[in-house]
């Protein structure tokens, strides 16, 4: 019953396009603060669609049980399918013709929306040698998706849910000219935590994708020793943003994008050299990047 060597296939939906998009955008730019500073606002909105999804035609969606104790998920095959020590499943039943695998259907039937709003600042005043700016950016993204690609329920079924894409963004740089003869420039980018889905390791559900949600055990009603213990010392000593994730939805199967990674931030340091001032051939550029 294990064994699998039916082939899989891929094919392109007839009606396959290219993505396209519709946008509107509104800014405004001036001058702030009694003419010292430069600012500009801008908001931009974007309905996103034709969006690529992978569809699998052999899929019969006929749910053999459910898991009661993981808020009824549903699951394709039946339990003489699934190794009771493992978890693992054998989806050959889950199959509309059983002589093949998968059958994905390439489609551009999804559908995403992206809001944003820009604000940077900077200087009017020229400075030759000391220049700033600065730059903040908070968007919202949502997006279509079928459970083939992150699925508690029935596959087939398309969903909206959070994108993966961070929700604050602050850049700035930094220029600074010493002596006429040395320039350093730093540029940094600061990023609030990347969305992303607690999942199971392995394929619970019976439909060939390792890709199922998990369901999020509330420690004092688990009903498995090993299970509460490690559940408990997870809430009590995981990262905060992990433990605000798991918290939040005790009791429940976990969210698409449920969870927000923890904040992050990069930089680049540049110090050139003014090869004509320092007696250098005009030519010869000496820098150092970090």
């Amino acid at each position: 019953m294990f064994a699998n060597s039916n082939p899989n296939v891929t094919l392109f939906d007839p009606n396959f396009a290219a993505q396209r998009s519709l946008r509107a955008n509104l800014q405004w730019a001036g001058a702030v603060l009694r003419n010292r500073f430069r600012a500009s606002v801008d908001v931009t909105y974007s309905r996103n669609l034709a969006q690529q999804s992978n569809f699998d035609l052999n899929f019969p969606a006929q749910s053999q049980f459910a898991l009661a104790n993981e808020g009824g998920r549903p699951v394709f095959v039946t339990p003489s399918s699934i190794v009771p020590t493992t978890g693992q499943t054998a989806w050959r039943e889950a199959r509309v013709v059983d002589a093949f695998g998968r059958v994905t259907m390439q489609r551009s039937d999804l559908t995403s929306e992206s809001k944003q709003v820009t604000v940077s600042v900077s200087p009017i005043a020229f400075n030759s040698k000391f220049q700033w700016g600065l730059n903040y950016v908070i968007s919202d993204v949502r997006e279509q998706f079928y459970g083939f690609q992150s699925t508690v329920g029935d596959p087939t079924q398309r969903e909206w849910a959070r994108g993966n894409f961070s929700r604050h963004q602050i850049q700035y740089n930094l220029s600074r000219e010493f002596f006429e003869r040395v320039t350093l420039r730093w540029s940094g980018n600061i990023r609030s935590g990347t969305p992303y889905t607690p999942l199971i390791s392995g394929d619970v559900n019976g439909d060939s994708y390792g890709n199922d949600r998990a369901f999020i055990f509330d420690p004092a009603s688990a009903g498995d020793a090993a299970l509460s213990s490690g559940l408990s010392a997870l809430l009590a000593t995981g990262t905060r943003e992990a433990r605000a994730c798991l918290e939040s939805q005790l009791g429940q199967l976990a969210g698409r994008n449920s969870c927000i990674g923890p904040w992050t931030t990069s930089a680049n340091l540049s110090i050139s050299l003014n090869s004509v001032r320092l007696g250098l051939p005009q030519r010869a550029n000496v820098s150092l990047q970090v």
